[in-house]
């Protein structure tokens, strides 16, 4: 799915772009600041999903939303911003927004909203030309499996006993905020193998995670528990 993402905070867009390179079968085609680029870019490239602020250099992200409503264009719409006012909500809606994310949002929260537009397309390139009743209700409904992910469904490269022990690892720490950084002497894992852990921990709810820019720039990650019942399960494994 070809994604455009339209935001003018740094630190965001950053973040918008980290999170879209997680996802598979996602591929950023642009990122712009404005409107008038969104629809520069819009006017160029073959879009299929925009990330859209709605504050952007004293114009409204909502003009883009009207733009591909007006014309009829194809390109589904989530809108990623702080404005949480019920009358840009029920604009959006009206609309036809796809999804709405209020800033600060979660991984979880933003890989689900692209999964159900990518999802929805896909269900839609595969229909005939004369719909059903039950093909209608299925297009309608959840594309994405409410279904929580069970801890014990490792995604490749992962082991149980690596798994339990970063838990453990995380379990004796103090405090309540740890970075990937923090494990890494007790686990014996390399920063990489560490995050990759943690990113599966934070995907099955037992983490939250929170990003910010720390020196030079340089994205960091930081978790807090959520469910210490469920890591000190996983010890025992």
């Amino acid at each position: 799915m070809r994604v455009l993402i339209v935001e003018d905070d740094p630190m965001v867009m950053r973040l918008n772009v980290e999170y879209l390179g997680r996802l598979d079968r996602m591929q950023l085609v642009a990122r712009c600041d404005s409107v008038p680029a969104a629809l520069d870019v819009l006017a160029r490239e073959p879009v299929d999903l925009v990330l859209l602020d709605v504050y952007l250099r004293n114009r409204s992200g909502l003009e883009v939303l009207r733009h591909l409503r007006e014309r009829a264009l194809d390109v589904d719409v989530v809108l990623i911003t702080a404005a949480s006012e019920i009358t840009t909500v029920r604009a959006t809606q009206q609309l036809g927004a796809r999804d709405y994310l209020v800033k600060p949002f979660t991984f979880e929260r933003f890989r689900d909203a692209l999964e159900t537009c990518r999802l929805a397309r896909q269900a839609l390139a595969r229909l005939p030309e004369q719909l059903g009743q039950g093909e209608i209700d299925r297009l309608f409904g959840p594309a994405v499996d409410a279904e929580p992910r069970r801890p014990g469904d490792l995604p490749k490269g992962l082991t149980v006993p690596s798994l339990a022990q970063v838990a453990r690892a995380i379990l004796t720490l103090e405090g309540d905020a740890f970075t990937s950084e923090t494990l890494i002497p007790t686990t014996g894992l390399s920063r990489v193998s560490v995050r990759k852990y943690l990113k599966h921990l934070t995907d099955s709810g037992m983490l939250s995670e929170s990003f910010h820019y720390g020196q030079i720039g340089r994205p960091s990650f930081t978790y807090r528990c959520r469910d210490r019942q469920a890591l000190v399960g996983l010890t025992q494994l």
